[in-house]
């Protein structure tokens, strides 16, 4: 989360003490004696939850202060003379395991302050931070993956004095108008197959050069550019992507012309800010030429945000049953960008999204998934890279018995239509809008990352027609919401960033 400058190791054991004499004593652990050879400039210290059970504290509440404080004059006599925090432990949500958080708040959170006070070191207050957050903790005191990055943030603002920023990419080029040249059927294969968020559906040309000009109907800033190649990857194909602010004063952003790879099936483009309304697609050759036919699946230019973008999510079916479907699920980050990554995973229309994994340094990666037919899967990703925390698209996986089809999230096949709340992300209000095509009892309601029910802005029967709603967040914690319209049998969902 502190980006690449900082090397941070971790030498924390689950269920350990402080006090030398308790059951399991940090002090004995080889991760401890490997820390003081780490030399390390700051040194953060999160113990006390262990040492609040009854046949540790009753016993040798009298010897955690000193402990306490040798610990932090074993660090201070390293050669690097490391800055020390001491860390207050989060509350301890269910007495279990022998951990008392009645021990916790009274003795042992005091015992530090003091400690802190005359060694002179730094305070790390994770207890206030995760009071309200009992449903982190998920039996009662070690943190999910959604705590652990809670408490991470504690530790982020502590050291850089900076409070995480919370963006969402923005893909400009989304259902706007695309200009093209040579397409052989304007209804199946047209220019706005590029702009409309379904893989598979293509823009198909004859002939090189092939073009395709993207308005985005004003000047945006943008610094990301996508090309998904889709099932026509090993064909290499060769292109040029240019930039105006002014129809025809053509600028070259990215000059691909000579590239001799077949390898990329999506390519992934960071360049520095630029100032477009128009951008310009050229497909030039290809090395692998399919004869004189172009085909490219989807064009993405992203909004520049001020810090890096989250990686690309894509699927691919590799094999399929009657019951089953083996799916290739891939995660493509931009060119020049390492940032820590946290992947969620839902199950089902109206499932909660979880997440699968902490944040880990960031790599491409590919995971195998099977699903069973006529279920959906969604996925999206949170990146977090020098203070900006990005979060991706919804992708959907869904499936019926008949064939396996995969959609985007903006894709609606039923005639009732969710669009995405705008401004998004937000501050402290949004509109979402959204079509019936008939008469129906419509809910629309509000959910946090946990899957709680926050707010209802729609519970009733409604006539065919285009609504909008606001929602206003005023009272609400900054991060990840969701929005879920049902209709009849139908639901939908989206996503919505709340940044203060």
């Amino acid at each position: 989360m502190l980006g690449n400058k900082w090397i941070v190791y971790n030498s924390g054991v689950s269920g350990r003490t402080m006090l030398r004499n308790g059951d399991y004593p940090i002090w004995n652990e080889s991760l401890f004696k490997t820390a003081l050879t780490f030399k390390p400039d700051i040194v953060t210290i999160l113990l006390g939850t262990n040492d609040s059970k009854s046949w540790n504290w009753t016993t040798h509440k009298n010897e955690f202060v000193n402990d306490y404080k040798a610990m932090i004059d074993t660090f201070r006599t390293l050669p690097s003379h490391p800055v020390v925090w001491l860390g207050l432990p989060a509350p301890a949500f269910h007495d279990t395991l022998g951990i008392r958080d009645s021990i916790i708040t009274t003795d042992i959170i005091p015992m530090i302050r003091q400690i802190a006070l005359d060694k002179g070191c730094q305070i790390l207050d994770f207890n206030t931070a995760m009071k309200s957050y009992a449903a982190f903790f998920t039996d009662g005191i070690y943190p999910n993956t959604t705590g652990s990055k809670a408490m991470a943030e504690v530790v982020y603002k502590a050291l850089t004095g900076k409070s995480v920023v919370r963006v969402q990419d923005e893909n400009c080029a989304a259902k706007k108008t695309v200009t093209v040249s040579g397409s052989i059927d304007s209804t199946l294969f047209g220019g706005g197959n590029l702009v409309d968020g379904i893989r598979s559906t293509v823009w198909t040309a004859r002939g090189f050069p092939s073009q395709a000009m993207v308005d985005l109907g004003s000047v945006q800033t943008v610094d990301f550019f996508q090309l998904d190649f889709g099932n026509y990857a090993n064909a290499g194909y060769q292109y040029q992507i240019e930039t105006a602010t002014t129809a025809g004063l053509w600028t070259i952003a990215i000059d691909s012309m000579a590239r001799k790879d077949t390898a990329s099936v999506f390519v992934l483009m960071k360049t520095d800010s630029i100032q477009a309304r128009y951008v310009r697609l050229t497909i030039t050759g290809a090395v692998h030429p399919r004869g004189d036919t172009v085909s490219v699946a989807e064009f993405r230019i992203v909004k520049a945000n001020g810090g890096a973008h989250a990686p690309v999510i894509t699927f691919t079916k590799n094999s399929a049953t009657k019951t089953y479907a083996k799916y290739s699920v891939s995660i493509f980050w931009p060119n020049g960008t390492k940032g820590a990554l946290m992947t969620y995973q839902r199950v089902g229309q109206n499932g909660t999204f979880l997440a699968t994994t902490g944040f880990k340094p960031g790599t491409s990666s590919t995971v195998q998934q099977f699903i069973k037919v006529g279920s959906v899967y969604a996925y999206c990703t949170e990146s977090f890279l020098d203070g900006v925390e990005t979060f991706s698209d919804t992708v959907i996986v869904d499936t019926n018995p008949t064939d396996v089809k995969e959609t985007e999230l903006r894709a609606i096949p039923t005639g009732i239509v969710l669009q995405q709340c705008y401004p998004n992300p937000f501050n402290p209000s949004t509109i979402i809008s959204f079509t019936l095509p008939t008469r129906s009892f419509v809910a629309l309601k509000i959910f946090d990352l946990l899957g709680r029910e926050v707010a209802t802005l729609v519970s009733e029967e409604m006539s065919a027609g285009s609504y909008s709603k606001q929602w206003n967040a005023a009272n609400m914690s900054s991060g990840i919401y969701f929005y879920r319209l049902q209709a009849g049998e139908v639901t939908e969902t989206k996503k919505l960033v709340l940044v203060k």
